[in-house]
Order: structure tokens, then sequence, then C-alpha cells
């Protein structure tokens, strides 16, 4: 079930591996990410996520919900405008120091999933864009999700070069 989930992380570090603080930091234009912000948008999802399932797991309803096409998050034709708590601090890091919030912020994550009961990957959770999702299409959502910024991440270093 995380195959999608731990295998999304391992291609952000496959492209970022080599890169110079100042790619990790420079936008390709204005009004675009830079990879920091795209990575710090990453981070902040895994510790939202990390929070909702700490926080609402216990009460959260089991509920047959139908399969959400969660994949087609990875899509980037559709542009998405990030919601507000997820928009990325804009900042000037180096890229150890941001692999370091991102890996801080996934074992978090991680830890909170490894306390989870089997039945709990059934319970239901909100969603801002699927409207609710169990736990398992959650974790799903947060590979495809990752899976999108990993071409962004692509996109981004083609401007740049």
């Amino acid at each position: 079930m995380m195959s999608i989930f731990n295998e999304a992380r391992k291609e952000t570090w496959s492209e970022i591996r080599g890169l110079s603080d100042d790619d990790i930091n420079k936008r390709p234009e204005q009004d675009e990410w830079s990879i920091q912000e795209v990575l710090d948008h990453l981070k902040k999802l895994d510790l939202q996520a990390a929070r909702l399932f700490r926080e609402r797991i216990r009460s959260a309803p089991f509920r047959t919900v139908e399969a959400k096409p969660v994949h087609v998050s990875e899509d980037r034709s559709v542009k998405r405008k990030a919601p507000g708590s997820l928009e990325p601090e804009r900042k000037t890091t180096d890229s150890l120091a941001i692999k370091a919030e991102l890996d801080h912020a996934r074992s978090q994550l991680t830890t909170v999933i490894a306390t989870l009961q089997a039945e709990d990957f059934e319970r239901v959770l909100p969603h801002s864009v699927f409207k609710e999702l169990t736990v398992r299409q959650w974790i799903d959502f947060i590979g495809h999700h990752e899976k999108r910024h990993v071409k962004q991440i692509q996109e981004i270093k083609k401007k740049l070069s």
C-alpha cells in the first residue's frame, strides 16, 4: 500500500541530488515556485497529514467510500492553487537543510501511520479536493501528489538550465 508513497519520495531525492543551493532557491519566473518552495509545500502536506491522522483518526467514521481517482493528482495540465495552509514559505535555504526538514516531516507522518491498526486504514477523513478519503486513499494521494511535484521540479530544472 505504501509503495507509491515511498516511490515518490525516492524520485524527489533523485531529482534534487547534485543541485546547487542556487538551483534550489531560484525561481524560473517571478510568479512560479522555486524547487525550495515545492519541497516546502511537500513538507507542509506531510505535517498536515500527520496532524490529521493523529488528531482525527479515533473519531473518524468507518464508511464505504468509492475508490477516488487520486492518481489524477499527477496531471500537471490541471492547475490547482495550494490551500493557504499548504502555501510554501519562500526562503533561501541550502539543500541539506531542506532535506532535513523533509525527512523530519516524513518521519513524523510515518511514525503516526505505524501506530495505526489495520482497520484504521478504512476510516474516512476529509480532503480538500476529493471531499473524503479513507486513510489508505489519503496515503496513496500523498504519493501521487508528490509525483506531480516531481514533474514540476523537472520542469523547473529544464527552465533553469
